[in-house]
């Protein structure tokens, strides 16, 4: 454990050197970011753990002849926790902590709370044991859940000095549909994930449109005594549809973004720990010709600590 949480301090150091800008988080998928595991739901175990993530928007319109900007900054801690059922079968559980900012030249504002919280029964139907040295093996979880509005939404047409998309929650009870597929062979490997929520109207009438994300991962699996090293690298996408109120489009939201991401991926004894960066390729919101939204880089770390039997079982056995 001192040698993982060294690992942990050094992430801190190289990640912090990293800066980042923001407007409107839910503007694409990023408030999904609590149900990406990645390679962790192929360890048969149970878990609990902590990730905290952040994204920055910045965005900024001429209004009477003036520049008007807001930098935004988004900030959450997933409490995260898996019991797994049975062999093929996993329940996940995300509690979102919130903190979000508003910086601007008109405005400063910021909410901090409970986020929505979201459970996830996750199935296994590919699930191919065995020595990856010596031929491809494949596993493939798909998952289906539901997300319940814990979190405070206030919305106004005529005073809106906080919009939706900065809020803690959208309201809404949302339903979603998670497939993780992953292969590997001579410790080289690749991860596939996508994630789909289906946003409902909430008491308010205002509907944030339906998100999902995908991404698509190479790795490589090294070891140093009983530590186990996973370098990442991938490509990450995410969209949004326009939201509604009362069944009317609103500007100026959703919109679809493109990014690099690179990461690391430490194991050792029953302890994990994750750090992942993710950098802009390509992006378009659905802005009008006023307003200019732009996302910079996010960052996340994860530590996880597996319980149970299993608990020390790679993905993949080595022998």
């Amino acid at each position: 454990m001192t040698k993982l949480f060294n690992y942990f301090i050094v992430f801190l150091g190289l990640f912090g050197l990293i800066q980042h800008n923001a407007s409107a988080c839910d503007a694409c998928g990023c408030a999904l970011g609590g149900f990406n595991f990645g390679i962790i739901p192929q360890n048969e175990a149970h878990f609990v753990g902590l990730k905290y993530s952040r994204a920055n928007f910045y965005a900024d319109m001429m209004h009477g002849g003036n520049l008007e900007y807001s930098n935004d900054l988004y900030q959450r801690m997933d409490f995260m926790g898996r019991i797994a059922l049975k062999e093929r079968l996993q329940l996940n559980i995300v509690l979102p902590y919130m903190h979000n900012q508003m910086d601007g030249s008109h405005e400063k504002a910021q909410l901090s709370g409970l986020g929505d919280p979201m459970a996830i029964l996750n199935y296994k139907i590919i699930d191919q044991k065995g020595n990856p040295m010596e031929a491809w093996l494949h596993n493939l979880w798909i998952g289906g859940g539901i997300k319940s509005p814990l979190a405070n939404f206030e919305y106004s047409q005529t005073e809106q000095l906080i919009n939706p998309n900065f809020q803690l929650g959208s309201g809404s009870w949302d339903y979603l549909a998670s497939a993780n597929y992953t292969s590997m062979r001579n410790r080289w490997g690749i991860n596939l994930e996508a994630v789909y929520k289906v946003n409902a109207a909430n008491p308010q009438n205002y509907r944030f449109g339906n998100q999902y994300n995908m991404q698509a991962s190479a790795f490589y699996m090294s070891r140093a005594g009983n530590t186990q090293f996973i370098p990442i690298g991938g490509i990450y996408h995410e969209y949004g549809g326009q939201h509604t109120f009362e069944g009317f489009y609103q500007s100026n939201s959703g919109g679809k973004l493109t990014m690099a991401q690179i990461g690391l991926q430490v194991q050792s004894g029953t302890w994990m720990l994750h750090g992942n960066y993710q950098s802009p390729l390509s992006q378009h919101f659905n802005s009008d010709l006023h307003v200019n939204i732009e996302s910079k880089g996010r960052l996340s770390f994860t530590l996880v600590k597996f319980i149970g039997n299993k608990s020390n079982n790679s993905i993949f056995e080595f022998k």
